[in-house]
């Protein structure tokens, strides 16, 4: 949803009430809250649009499963045919449904991770259940606000703007990207930041942060701050062969198609390398590969290499809903993407907490 600005204020106030009596009914204990014996560690956003919790929980897992440890994914399932049912993904086995019936996203996670068990539910907390005794550890995907379950710890992005100035009511949807008031931050246990890779400018980022929030929240209320960043690692074809590494796209002229919540990302970050970006191709988050859609990425590729592109290139994401090569004479390059964890021994303290939960 795109915030509406100033003129939404008075809805913003009226969501604020709604938003507030929704979580009044958990926290009341009218609605319940359920706990589990696995630990659950949920990865959330408060903000509209996409915040990097994809690569992170991609992170998380390569990092449990080199610790012999076996995680699994509930996920809520965007942009799937029949949303309503729960299912599995993946047992560990590789994928058991297509696309279509999981969601872009798991089907990611079940393309990566082959081995871990993925579920989409609705219901996070019959997701859960699920997983019981398929795994170690449940990362439960955009879980910040399915308050139906209790994590054992919750990360929450920040949002980039706190650190210019504090939160307000016009941060508020719909005139504003926050899907729920800033104070709901203090319900996280620890918050992430994306890291300018340069640790004292992350510092001096935090500082601030801190001083912005402190103005609606209290000292107690602050939490613990994890860094992460964003960080292309290959480029592959559409059959999975590697065609170079992201360096090597330096001054390359190229094109990009992103289905996802922020495609602004992707174009900055080949940028960054040197690339030269000649047009974006910006499909809806969630967009399902229909023929018509394919058509289009066809006819946008033709123009693209009527500029000078060399190369169509296109996220994880959004290939797994590729059945077929869009038609157009460009080769297509898919981006594979890495979420780095900074400060590492931040990380490890949090989740050597959880597994220090684990009944093996």
């Amino acid at each position: 949803m795109k915030p509406l600005g100033p003129a939404a204020l008075p809805l913003s106030l009226l969501y604020a009430l709604g938003a507030g009596l929704f979580r009044l009914g958990y926290e009341s204990g009218i609605l319940e809250r359920k706990s589990f014996k696995i630990p659950v560690l949920s990865v959330g956003n408060i903000e509209v649009g996409g915040a990097g919790k994809t690569p992170l929980v991609l992170s998380l897992c390569r990092y449990l499963l080199a610790l012999g440890k076996r995680p699994g994914i509930v996920s809520r399932g965007y942009g799937r045919r029949d949303p309503s049912r729960d299912l599995f993904v993946c047992r560990g086995q590789g994928a058991l449904v297509s696309p279509e019936e999981s969601g872009d996203e798991a089907a990611l996670y079940a393309m990566r991770h082959p081995e871990i068990p993925v579920v989409v539910a609705r219901d996070r907390r019959r997701g859960v259940a699920m997983m019981e005794g398929l795994c170690e550890i449940v990362l439960l995907d955009d879980g910040f606000q399915s308050l139906e379950v209790r994590p054992a710890a919750s990360l929450v992005f920040l949002p980039a703007f706190l650190a210019e100035r504090p939160p307000g009511l016009s941060d508020l949807l719909p005139a504003g990207p926050l899907r729920e008031p800033a104070g709901s931050l203090s319900r996280a246990t620890h918050w992430v930041m994306t890291s300018a890779g340069d640790p004292d400018r992350d510092r001096k980022r935090e500082e601030r942060v801190r001083h912005h929030l402190l103005e609606i929240l209290t000292p107690e209320d602050l939490r613990p701050i994890l860094f992460q960043r964003f960080l292309l690692s290959e480029v592959r074809d559409l059959s999975g062969d590697r065609i170079c590494r992201p360096e090597e796209l330096s001054g390359r002229r190229v094109a990009v198609v992103a289905g996802i919540a922020n495609p602004e990302r992707v174009e900055g970050s080949l940028r960054s390398l040197g690339a030269e970006v000649v047009g974006m191709l910006a499909l809806p988050d969630h967009v399902s590969c229909t023929p018509p859609v394919l058509s289009r990425i066809g006819l946008f590729a033709g123009q693209m290499k009527g500029q000078g592109a060399t190369l169509l290139l296109t996220t994880e994401k959004d290939r797994v809903k590729w059945r077929n090569s869009p038609a157009g004479d460009l080769p297509v390059g898919v981006l594979k993407g890495e979420a780095e964890l900074m400060e590492k021994e931040k990380w490890e303290e949090l989740l050597s907490a959880l597994l220090g939960g684990v009944r093996n």
